[in-house]
């Protein structure tokens, strides 16, 4: 009987371990579950870096405004159909005929240092554009505030205008109206008074804690910089319309001639291609990379120093006007990805003229005809046109940094050629050309891009006021024209209420930009967003390109 049982218990010991070498052996075989990770990382490539001034209200680059975008959050946002959405305001009223405007905070919204975002902090941000020692661009936001002459004048500690009746409500009250209040007030990056108000004003741009570690209130935190190279943001987990989904949000440095090999392999998910070549993007979408395409509210210009005695003559800017072929320079440079401008304004807006431009198409004869009756001829046979002795030479002033512009430079320099005007080229990098240009005045002709307003005003780069003729001293008025003309009509544009009347307002002040020429409009070129196809929930157009932006997640 023992013996029977010790046999079956050998037999029961032998299955266990049959078994067991059975499990080993599928094991071992058996491939490995994979547990598909979802990414969380977004690296976003731009091909020219942020300044670090990260800062809204005085930072004047396209970069540096992404950032602040993604960092700072506002009242009011535009969506994918250009309307206005609430974002960190719940509700908005306009009374008293346009004079009054009345914000609602959403409750319990945080800075990102975990300070609550009060009405006070609303408050701060527009006196802060009211301050005289603020030298940005955007002081025309809030100059039709009452009490704006007694506060900028340094009268008064208080601008009148702006009352906090509570934590959660600010109330604007505006002498005249302002018909872009809704727009430029409502989408402005709000700050936080504890943290710039202990800052002297006139000391924001500087290298200073606050700047170059910014504190905001919008969907990601600042995590670091390295100028050149990147910028890495990462997830607000507490922001009020909910956390994003993308954790780290990363701005990547690349080389435009390298951007789509970049985007095919992997290293970068979404970029600005405005520069790409047709059989690039067929390329890309071979490879499953989504090409967006839409128009720009950033023009591309060539300006002149007005404060230059021999610029102030309208006869030879025109003359320049005709002697550049910008039609060519839309269908070979870009090839046709935008469209030729003949006043400086976003050209897919209802404030831009659609008729009674002057086109000035690219004519050589009239060109050199203009410069005869300016006293321009060449009377030595040297190919350049001279006056007084003195051949008509110029310098033109070129930002590095993006290829397209750098090559027009070169062909604006081809084409006065042609007329007798010699150019000579001086390349810079873009913060250098903003101190010698816009800071320093020191400049003839210079080229630059400029990205206007879903609710146009022209007042910041027009009004004369805006322009400074001391060195040091920024003036975004940058080409110093000043006309009484042009001011009236940028006067009456803020205050008309109805959309058909500023239509009106703006195409006449567009025709005489057209006529006078501080500026000879280039192109707008088209914008394209090549991005990942695994990245959902992403909507892009002219003046939204970062809706949503919590929203966005990549599939598995």
């Amino acid at each position: 009987m023992k013996r029977k049982i010790l046999f079956i218990l050998l037999q029961i010991v032998l299955c266990l371990f049959l078994l067991n070498c059975s499990k080993q052996s599928n094991d071992a075989t058996a491939p490995a579950e994979k547990s598909e990770k979802v990414k969380d990382t977004l690296n976003y490539g731009i091909s020219v870096s942020p300044e670090g001034k990260f800062n809204p209200l005085v930072s004047n680059t396209q970069y540096d405004g992404y950032v602040n975008i993604l960092v700072y959050d506002s009242l009011l946002k535009l969506n994918s159909k250009i309307e206005l959405e609430s974002s960190m305001a719940e509700k908005y009223e306009i009374t008293n005929e346009g004079k009054k405007l009345v914000f609602k905070l959403k409750p319990g919204i945080k800075f990102h240092d975990g300070n609550p975002v009060t009405s006070k902090d609303v408050k701060f941000t527009l006196e802060s554009l009211a301050n005289p020692k603020y030298e940005g661009d955007l002081v025309s936001y809030v100059q039709s505030i009452t009490g704006f002459k007694e506060f900028h004048e340094g009268k008064v500690t208080e601008l009148k205008g702006v009352v906090c009746p509570d934590d959660n409500t600010i109330e604007i009250n505006f002498d005249t109206p302002y018909s872009p209040a809704l727009i430029n007030i409502g989408t402005l990056g709000i700050l936080p008074a504890h943290i710039w108000g202990k800052i002297d004003i006139d000391k924001w741009g500087e290298n200073n804690e606050a700047i170059a570690k910014p504190v905001g209130s919008g969907p990601y935190k600042f995590d670091s910089f390295k100028v050149g190279e990147f910028t890495k943001l990462v997830a607000n987990e507490e922001y009020h319309n909910g956390a994003p989904k993308i954790k780290n949000f990363v701005f990547k440095v690349v080389n435009e001639e390298t951007s789509s090999a970049e985007l095919i392999n992997g290293s970068i998910d979404l970029a600005e291609l405005s520069n790409i070549k047709a059989d690039d993007a067929k390329t890309l979408n071979e490879k499953g990379i989504e090409v967006l395409k839409y128009p720009n509210s950033k023009i591309q210009y060539m300006g002149f120093n007005l404060r230059n005695k021999t610029l102030q003559d309208v006869k030879l800017r025109t003359a320049i006007a005709y002697g550049i072929d910008r039609e060519a320079l839309v269908n070979g440079l870009l090839e046709g990805n935008g469209v030729v401008i003949n006043t400086p304004m976003v050209p897919s807006l209802w404030s831009y003229p659609k008729e009674g431009l002057v086109e000035y198409k690219f004519d050589v004869e009239k060109a050199r005809a203009l410069l005869k009756e300016a006293g321009y001829e060449d009377t030595n046979g040297n190919g350049i046109v001279d006056k007084g002795g003195k051949d008509l030479e110029l310098t033109l002033t070129v930002p590095t940094g993006d290829t397209v512009r750098e090559k027009t430079g070169t062909i604006i320099q081809d084409n006065l050629s042609k007329i007798g005007i010699k150019v000579k080229i001086e390349a810079m990098e873009f913060k250098a050309v903003m101190q010698k240009v816009v800071g320093d005045h020191e400049f003839e002709m210079y080229l630059m891009g400029n990205t206007l307003e879903a609710d146009p005003d022209p007042t910041p780069n027009w009004y004369s006021t805006q322009a400074s003729d001391e060195k040091g001293v920024f003036g975004w008025n940058i080409a110093g024209f000043k006309s009484k003309e042009a001011d009236n009509l940028m006067d009456l544009n803020r205050k008309a209420t109805v959309l058909e009347e500023r239509a009106k307002i703006l195409n006449d002040f567009g025709k005489l930009l057209n006529k006078e020429l501080p500026w000879i409009p280039l192109y707008a070129s088209d914008i394209v967003k090549a991005y990942n196809k695994n990245l959902k929930n992403y909507t892009s157009n002219t003046f939204a390109g970062f809706y949503n932006v919590e929203k966005w997640e990549f599939s598995k």
